[in-house]
């Protein structure tokens, strides 16, 4: 699925956020239908304890970034 190419993409944990060289990624889990990657063995324990709700906070996010008005937080 990747490249093959030398690529200079880069990743991010979704537990702690910190960036990551595609080549040198090497811990990573499938969630739904989803490649995850991380940068050590306690983020994707971390993740897999709470898989769920950190896809879902990252879906929230994505959707602030794409929403075309004012996004409202919180209870509506």
């Amino acid at each position: 699925m990747d490249g093959g190419g030398k690529g200079t993409a880069m990743l991010y944990d979704p537990v702690c956020g910190r960036k990551i060289d595609a080549g040198a990624a090497v811990v990573s889990v499938e969630y739904k239908k989803r490649r995850y990657y991380f940068c050590g063995e306690g983020c994707k324990a971390s993740f897999q304890h709470e898989a769920e709700r950190i896809r879902l906070h990252e879906l929230a996010r994505v959707g602030a970034l794409l929403s075309s008005g004012k996004v409202r937080w919180g209870m509506a």
